[in-house]
């Protein structure tokens, strides 16, 4: 059942609509994610092109699997945003023996809905989503544009670290317009 979001606006208030994905909304879950690439710097459209199918093979595989979950936000029939929790395999260890957690990607929201709260209606849907399946975390790498979303919802930030080894993919640094590191 999709649930009804509203912002918290001094201006009139707009309402849209939070409901599940299907595989039917596979191509515009996969034009978000490319934008969403796009909007934190990568620009090769090659390598998005190609980031696009593989991605697409993969979200399929994953949804008929039950291991991704997604949800659109529609605005009279237009979709305006969306997003997905993906049922992440991990090791074991003490206290947890689920050997999956939920985490959080391809948060998207069209430049003409942001500030509207369609992010937020979708993160209270995959953490509502998340409780409801009994897990007890929801995980998230956040662009430094949605950092605020997921703090006003009690995200706290954690101190992974990361070693890029050669000839793995990077995206393109303000300081280097060729996007190789």
């Amino acid at each position: 059942m999709a649930r009804k979001a509203r912002t918290k606006s001094t201006r009139s208030p707009h309402s849209f609509k939070v409901r599940k994905a299907t595989l039917k909304d596979l191509p515009v879950l996969v034009a978000h994610r490319r934008a969403m690439w796009k909007s934190i710097g990568f620009r090769q459209k090659r390598k998005l092109d190609e980031a696009d199918r593989t991605y697409s093979k993969w979200a399929t595989s994953q949804i008929r699997n039950h291991a991704l979950t997604a949800w659109i936000a529609e605005d009279k029939g237009k979709i305006i945003g969306g997003g997905c929790v993906w049922l992440q395999p991990i090791q074991p260890m003490p206290g947890y023996d689920r050997m999956l957690q939920p985490y959080l990607l391809s948060m998207y929201t069209e430049p003409s809905s942001r500030g509207r709260g369609v992010a937020s209606a979708i993160v209270n849907e995959a953490a509502a989503w998340s409780r409801e399946n009994k897990f007890p975390q929801l995980r998230l790498h956040a662009a430094e544009m949605g950092r605020g979303v997921y703090s006003r919802r009690g995200f706290k930030r954690t101190w992974e670290m990361r070693l890029r080894l050669s000839g793995s993919p990077t995206r393109r640094s303000k300081s280097n317009k060729t996007g190789r590191n």
